[in-house]
């Protein structure tokens, strides 16, 4: 609920509004007359989110103020108004903590102040089942260093106050166009895990409501049950009740598919604007050892979050955190994509090859979709 707050009060914010935040879920506004005829509001407008009694309706709210939102997404370029230069970082012991790397080592070679490139890629969802759950995801990626951001709207809310528009901002469309799936496929865990809750709850109400359906339909077939046992003796009436036999269960398995769609559930994604901007890192460069082969990599601790940025996985593009190492080309590997073939057994690296050498159909098993 949170993000929604946040989202809605810089929004607000971009269209002329004044803002202050509340507790958490709620925020305050006052808004240039032409705003509030665009969000069929007055001037002044509170807003609360949440689940209790006098919330504002969430639906309707993401509604109104989608009306502000260009009609494409758009690529905004931003900078930091007062750039600052990062401290020396203890970089072995960052390497240590950041990387979990199982299995190789790593050598520091150095350290020293860098610009990265951070692309926030903004994600609408919505989330239908009996009810429907509407809300915004942000990735982050660092394209200098080829990582997935760790806690990206940490990441937005700590720079977001020191950013002011780049006129003129270097952005590469081919980097843009490389790094958008690799941002979709890293939303949709957060989203699932979002949708995790409104579908246990619809489960709730589909196991009642079949409960329901099906204690009625079997009162029904009792009564009909009895009718031929006491019609046995009219072989015309028992079968016009056997029919109503065969009728009723016919109805029975249509309402029950009925409620199988009305609590089935539905997830939409839909891209929304990205924010292109250059932020100060510690680059550590370091050479990564697995067995006799060996890499040199530039890895980027954040100073915002304190921590090293993890690379991403050169197979499927998704978090390598615990980091594995490929034996050949020292490739960065997440679990699942250096994990054995599930048919012979043996390791293999997904980024030198798709399939395991022995052919089998379970070596792609152990490289789950994301």
């Amino acid at each position: 609920m949170t993000g929604i707050v946040d989202w809605a009060r810089d929004l607000l914010v971009s269209r002329g509004a004044l803002v202050e935040g509340e507790e958490t879920g709620a925020l305050r506004a006052m808004l240039p007359a032409e705003l509030a005829t665009e969000l069929d509001s007055g001037e002044w407008l509170s807003l609360r989110f949440g689940a209790g009694a006098g919330s504002d309706d969430e639906n309707e709210w993401l509604d109104r103020l989608g009306r502000l939102l260009p009609t494409d997404a758009r690529v905004v370029g931003a900078r930091l108004r007062h750039p600052v230069l990062v401290p020396p970082v203890d970089a072995a012991g960052a390497l240590d903590r950041g990387l979990a790397l199982q299995n190789g080592i790593h050598r520091v070679l150095e350290d020293c102040q860098q610009t990265a490139r951070y692309y926030f890629f903004g994600f609408h969802y919505t989330i239908e089942s009996d009810e429907t759950s509407l809300g915004v995801v942000t990735v982050c990626l660092n394209a200098s260093a080829r990582t997935i951001v760790p806690q990206a709207e940490f990441l937005s809310n700590a720079v977001k106050d020191d950013l002011e528009e780049d006129p003129q901002p270097a952005v590469s469309r081919d980097e843009l166009a490389q790094l958008f799936p690799i941002a979709l496929r890293g939303v949709q865990p957060e989203i699932r895990r979002l949708a995790g809750a409104i579908e246990q709850s619809a489960n709730r109400r589909l196991a009642r409501d079949t409960e329901r359906i099906d204690s009625y339909y079997k009162d029904l077939l009792r009564q009909i049950e009895k009718r031929i046992a006491r019609r046995a003796a009219d072989p015309d009436a028992a079968g016009r009740e056997r029919s109503r036999i065969a009728a009723t269960q016919l109805d029975r398995a249509a309402k029950l598919q009925d409620l199988a769609r009305k609590y089935s559930l539905k997830i939409r994604i839909q891209p929304g604007d990205v924010l292109v901007v250059p932020l100060p890192v510690r680059e550590i460069s370091a050479r990564l050892i697995r067995k006799k082969a060996e890499r040199v990599a530039k890895l980027h601790w954040n100073p915002k979050l304190g921590a090293l940025e993890s690379p991403w996985c050169e197979s499927c593009s998704g978090p390598a955190h615990p980091l594995f190492l490929c034996d050949d080309r020292v490739h960065f590997l997440c679990k699942s994509c250096a994990a054995p073939c599930v048919n012979c057994g043996k390791h293999f690296c997904r980024a030198c090859q798709p399939r395991c050498k022995c052919g089998g159909a379970g070596a792609a098993a152990a490289h789950p979709p994301r």
